[in-house]
């Protein structure tokens, strides 16, 4: 049925105020510095491209009404002869119009914000990144994972050594108080980085970073780490250097870490544990993932639940919901304010360099 000039003109400027109105809002976010919050910085150059194609069908949109309207002779304006049928009554029009023009008032009038501890909660942290290459128990792979017998890693606490014990003071109680020491030195935390004093043999290397066809890249990535001093998570391989640690984390105790993020808390942890975390964002936020590590510090307190901070601390491991992951004793932080990028995403040439 045909439509009168007014109703077609009416159809095609709504279309074109909508198209517009989302190519505004992308060319907003952009200049702005707030797409990288809802947008991966590689899909980034599609969006924008996207904002020239939308303005692009905005404008025929807009000559389309112009033609409906003053081309009243045509009693139907433009057809493309597609067989689109435009809403029958004003009350479909509108709930059609609506959907589109819901989610752009919301882009508008909602500030702009950073996702922090209550979606992270609701998604759940990745306190165990390892679990996203190897599937079976990390139990079950430490014991195939070969330490080299040539290869002595000294202890911590090795500049420190402890008091010969007086065999007059032991007594009775020596037993206990050796039984005692050693459930202390289990459960000790690293509080020193872990200094060789010669450089490994690739061979050695090889023995403290086995791999197979799925960690290869991991276990090479993880002998440049293990021979620096210090392990800095960068946001460019945040997942990673994360993943890889905890992958090898026997290799890797007792090093000192730097990494920043947010401060997580979920009610299993201890009043001095909390996540140092970061959204991974694939593609947008909607497919956003939480990643950190679990931090103990004996000031905890004084941190805010997410807010930035920059910490330097040693690496050990704690038991959380009954697995063992990785955790930094904190030694010193820093609070920073939020990044401008303060989302990571997966290193796609991760590993490349060994095909080079």
């Amino acid at each position: 049925m045909p439509k009168s000039s007014a109703a077609l003109a009416f159809h095609y400027l709504a279309r074109a105020i909508l198209l517009s109105g989302f190519a505004l809002l992308i060319v907003h976010l952009v200049r702005s510095g707030n797409l990288n919050l809802y947008i991966a910085p590689r899909m980034q150059l599609i969006v924008k491209l996207s904002a020239l194609a939308l303005y692009a069908v905005a404008a025929h949109q807009l000559y389309s009404a112009i033609r409906a309207f003053f081309d009243k002779d045509k009693h139907g304006g433009p057809d493309c002869d597609c067989m689109h049928e435009m809403p029958a009554t004003w009350g479909k029009s509108l709930l059609f119009y609506g959907w589109f023009a819901l989610p752009l008032i919301i882009g508008y009038v909602v500030p702009d914000g950073l996702l922090g501890s209550s979606m992270a909660s609701a998604k759940g942290v990745q306190f165990a990144p390892q679990t996203t290459v190897v599937s079976e128990p990390r139990t079950a792979r430490s014991e195939t994972v070969p330490t080299p017998p040539s290869v002595e890693l000294p202890s911590p606490s090795a500049s420190a050594p402890a008091a010969e014990p007086d065999p007059a003071e032991q007594g009775s109680a020596g037993t206990d108080a050796t039984e005692q020491e050693a459930t202390e030195q289990e459960n000790r935390k690293p509080d020193a980085p872990v200094a060789l004093d010669r450089e490994l043999s690739p061979e050695e290397l090889d023995l403290l970073f086995p791999s197979d066809n799925f960690t290869e890249a991991y276990a090479a990535y993880g002998k440049k780490l293990f021979l620096r001093d210090v392990v800095q998570v960068t946001p460019k391989r945040f997942i990673e250097t994360l993943t890889t640690v905890d992958l090898y984390r026997d290799a890797f105790l007792g090093k000192t870490i730097e990494i920043s993020g947010f401060v997580y808390r979920e009610s299993g942890m201890g009043p001095q544990q909390f996540g140092i975390s970061r959204f991974a964002v694939a593609c947008c936020s909607a497919d956003a993932s939480p990643y950190g590590v679990m931090a103990t510090f004996a000031g905890a307190d004084e941190l805010e639940t997410d807010e930035w901070v920059s910490v330097t601390g040693t690496l050990g491991t704690t038991m959380y919901n009954d697995i063992e992951i990785i955790q930094i004793d904190i030694a010193d932080f820093v609070r920073i304010p939020a990044p401008g990028d303060p989302y990571v995403s997966p290193d796609f040439d991760f590993g490349l360099e060994q095909l080079e």
